[in-house]
């Protein structure tokens, strides 16, 4: 069975796949952040999400093992810490991972570092290299004096070329809220370590 959804929050996304497992199916792979497999199981298995930073061959080698000799099973993930690392396990009473809480905020660092570039590239782009306005949305000559069919020959085939030129306009908005999201979830994280501290 599959499944699609994109996850923002890393929590969210482990209550989702836990919620779907406790229906009897277990998690055998995640594609490109957002295609979930699962397949039918008699056995009950908890998931958990981790985010680690780059590490060398033999950092990730011994990763790897220490959490395999707990019984883990590694569903997805790389050592270049491009995406998160997927653990799945028969439920069986130990079921935290030895990172949870740094990787959460390992998690919302890079998000904030990557939403923040993209804010700032969005914003230098709309607003300084190609300030968007009325003028300079759709630059076929002469489109508005066009009539019936010509007008919307011209008009359909401008149209593409008038979004990309609008989206860092539209874009920029959401990436900066996704920053301070991010922000936000990251201080939380890091508050709530130095309780357990």
């Amino acid at each position: 069975m599959n499944k699609y959804r994109l996850f923002i929050d890393p929590e969210k996304e482990e209550m989702w796949i836990n919620k779907i497992q406790q229906d009897g199916y277990r998690l055998v792979s995640n594609t490109l952040d957002f295609i979930y497999t699962f397949e039918e199981t008699d056995e009950k298995y908890i998931t958990r999400t981790d985010y680690q930073n780059h590490m060398s061959k033999e950092k990730y080698d011994e990763y790897l093992n220490i959490h395999e000799e707990f019984g883990w099973e590694h569903i997805r993930g790389g050592r270049f810490g491009m995406t998160q690392q997927i653990w799945s396990k028969i439920e069986d009473g130990n079921d935290k991972l030895f990172s949870d809480r740094d990787s959460k905020i390992n998690f919302y660092k890079r998000q904030m570092n990557f939403t923040g570039s993209l804010a700032f590239l969005f914003l230098i782009y709309s607003f300084i290299f190609e300030p968007v306005t009325g003028n300079n949305l759709f630059l076929t000559s002469g489109l508005w004096d066009m009539q019936g069919t010509e007008f919307w020959r011209a008009f359909l085939f401008e149209l593409p070329f008038a979004i990309m030129r609008f989206l860092p306009a539209i874009l920029f908005p959401i990436a900066a809220v996704l920053f301070f999201v991010s922000y936000y979830k990251s201080d939380q994280a890091k508050k709530a370590l130095e309780k357990e501290k």
